[in-house]
């Protein structure tokens, strides 16, 4: 059996299994550009700079790292008595599998990561799948996954839901699919 991608000690969620070498390998090529999606609990301030950064992409020690999807889930509240918690959650979808990309990205934003859920990878998800279950789902054919493709950042004029200024300097991501780039 073999796992496809792999998980840190310190992350937890989706493992996918195969017995088919040839599919893994087509899982996990940076070709194919199928969607990696996390949920990360970190700790630090998030400020609109370091969700721009997060959204168009950045260069870490001589390594340059393709932008995300990033939306901000929740912030901590529940610390209300000594004041507000510096927890965020967020939920980040890439399309590299660099090893710790999203610990590392956020790492040199200055934020902590404390939590880190791989909660789907290309069209397989956990969805309402409890913690330590298994279960056996079909292998799907790579050109039918629709959670794949290249990303490109979009004008904010375009982009429709965020309304301050800070949210303007950080250009949002839209997926691009697949079908659409062979076309051009």
């Amino acid at each position: 059996l073999k796992a496809v991608g792999r998980l840190d000690m310190s992350t937890e969620g989706l493992i996918l299994i195969t017995n088919s070498g040839e599919y893994k390998r087509e899982l996990e090529l940076p070709s194919n550009k199928l969607h990696r999606t996390y949920r990360a609990r970190v700790h630090g301030k998030m400020e609109p700079h370091k969700l721009k950064v997060l959204r168009t992409g950045a260069e870490i020690q001589g390594v340059r790292y393709q932008g995300m999807k990033v939306e901000l889930e929740r912030i901590n509240q529940r610390r209300q008595s000594r004041g507000p918690s510096t927890n965020t959650w967020l939920r980040l979808t890439c399309v590299e599998g660099k090893n710790r990309i999203i610990r590392k990205v956020l790492e040199a934003l200055g934020l902590t990561v404390n939590r880190l859920i791989r909660i789907s990878y290309g069209d397989y998800s956990l969805k309402h799948l409890p913690p330590g279950m298994m279960l056996p789902v079909k292998m799907k054919p790579l050109k039918s996954h629709k959670a794949r493709g290249k990303m490109k950042t979009i004008p904010y004029e375009q982009v429709k839901g965020e309304k301050t200024k800070e949210d303007a300097k950080a250009a949002p991501v839209a997926w691009v699919s697949a079908r659409s780039t062979t076309s051009r």
